[in-house]
């Protein structure tokens, strides 16, 4: 086997969520996922004057957090490029010449790949013949550009999808130049655990219990990588620029997105979004997002939301900073009616929910900072559960009695804990202290008449929070 020159010599670097079976170790962590341990934050404000990964929200360590599985990079079997020291001169003959799963290391250099596919009668798109681990030096020195295959009996179409016995293709230090009409993707048909599992007794005589596990969950590698056009199917990324839109199911560690994300599932840590993100389910973490983001049934942890976030699902805001939507004053606009909640968290705007019909379950533990042109912060009745938050520069309006929001269950609004007895703090209004740095009760803005039987004296969360922690812990 060659050898690289010296100098030349390939990187060891250890990537986190590297390997299929750390994608399938993911998925597993979607619903009901618990992110950055089990303890809560020290405070409801932890992301305010931290910088843009958020990494002060959480107690724990966000590594840890990320870290559901790692390899090293490979070892390249056979060397690509012009040098004396390589097996193959081009890509193409390497490509040809290997079996499926071979581990190609490529010299410097502009190397052009026309994979071979094999027509399919199951599902959309044409079958890989073969994959490959593709290992280079730096994306700066190293591309590799892509052809549509060609085939003598049948028009290739659809994307190329890897085979269960071959697994997902693996880039490493490369730029990828992917045209419009090339994609990668799984089997659909094999998803399926039954179906893999007969697929694999006709098809595959020595295979690994492990694959029908692994396979489902299975996505392209891209390991410090740019990406110029789109993999197509599902990715997962460690330390990748992305430059064209994404449109698919993605697993991002410390990316770079340059245009609009769009990803039914996307599972991201320590990333950054310079344009929108729309994510159906999943979850994003110390990240920040510069666009809009749309968020489904996602978990939004120690974040910056730099243009607002219109809620679409039953998801969680928390530990994060989010700035208005762009010519809006409210920093969240909710959609719908949603089992979502938002916490711990500072919100620059203000939230918006009138007379749509559009509430969440619980708005807990937040710092509300609006700017001098917003009356109310509240206008409508956004939540079913509305307590320890600090309402600063403007106030609050509860009306249910208008548009949609009369079939608003009223008679379950809350703006304090009911067991615990803390409410909310309201700079534009200051009540008769009562003890323990309470107020006496107010009845809030607003045709319903909702009382907070128990508002704050002080803006400072902290310590009410610690009154409510050290009251449950006594009740265990």
């Amino acid at each position: 086997m060659g050898q690289l020159p010296k100098g030349d010599e390939l990187r060891r670097r250890s990537v986190l969520v590297g390997s299929s079976v750390a994608v399938a170790a993911l998925a597993g962590c979607v619903d009901g996922v618990q992110i950055g341990g089990d303890d809560e934050p020290d405070s409801a404000t932890s992301t305010d004057d931290s910088d843009d990964d958020g990494d002060e929200g959480s107690d724990s360590d966000p590594d840890d957090a990320e870290e559901f599985g790692s390899r090293d990079e490979p070892e390249p079997d056979f060397i690509v490029g012009e040098s004396d020291d390589a097996d193959y001169q081009t890509l193409q003959l390497a490509y040809d010449a290997l079996d499926s799963g071979d581990v190609l290391g490529l010299e410097p250099g502009e190397y052009t790949l026309q994979p071979t596919v094999d027509s399919s009668d199951v599902g959309e798109g044409e079958d890989l013949l073969k994959t490959y681990t593709y290992v280079a030096e730096s994306p700066e020195d190293t591309s590799i550009e892509f052809v549509l295959p060609e085939a003598e009996q049948f028009t290739v179409r659809g994307p190329l999808r890897f085979r269960p016995e071959d697994g997902p293709p693996s880039f490493w230090n490369l730029t990828l130049n992917i045209p419009e009409e090339v994609s990668f993707d799984r089997i659909q048909p094999y998803e399926d655990e039954s179906e893999l599992d007969d697929y694999l007794d006709d098809e595959v005589d020595d295979y690994d219990d492990e694959l029908t596990d692994t396979y489902p969950n299975a996505g392209v590698e891209l390991n410090h990588c740019t990406l110029n056009g789109t993999v197509g199917g599902p990715v997962v990324a460690t330390d990748t620029d992305f430059n064209d839109p994404v449109s698919h199911e993605l697993w991002p560690t410390e990316c770079r997105f340059y245009e609009d994300v769009r990803s039914g599932l996307l599972i991201a840590s320590r990333c950054q979004f310079e344009k929108s993100l729309n994510g159906d389910a999943g979850f994003v973490q110390y990240s920040t997002i510069e666009g809009t983001l749309r968020m489904g049934a996602m978990t939004v942890n120690s974040c910056r939301a730099n243009s607002g976030i219109y809620v679409t699902g039953d998801g969680r805001i928390e530990y994060s900073t989010v700035e208005r939507l762009p010519d809006s004053r409210n920093a969240i606009q909710i959609q719908s009616e949603y089992d979502a909640t938002i916490s711990n968290s500072t919100i620059n705007g203000a939230i918006g929910s009138t007379e749509d019909g559009s509430y969440v379950e619980r708005i807990e533990r937040n710092v509300f900072d609006v700017p001098a042109d917003t009356r109310y912060i509240i206008d409508g009745a956004p939540a079913l559960e509305i307590y320890l938050n600090a309402f600063l520069g403007g106030d609050v309006r509860i009306t249910t009695d208008t548009g949609d929001l009369q079939s608003f269950p009223s008679d379950d609004i809350t703006l304090y804990h009911r067991e615990y007895e803390l409410g909310n703090y309201y700079s534009e209004w200051s009540g008769e202290e009562a003890d323990d740095d309470l107020l006496e009760p107010r009845t809030i803005p607003g045709d319903d008449g909702v009382m907070d039987r128990f508002p704050l004296a002080d803006s400072d969360l902290e310590p009410y929070i610690e009154r409510l922690e050290e009251a449950k812990e006594e009740d265990d």
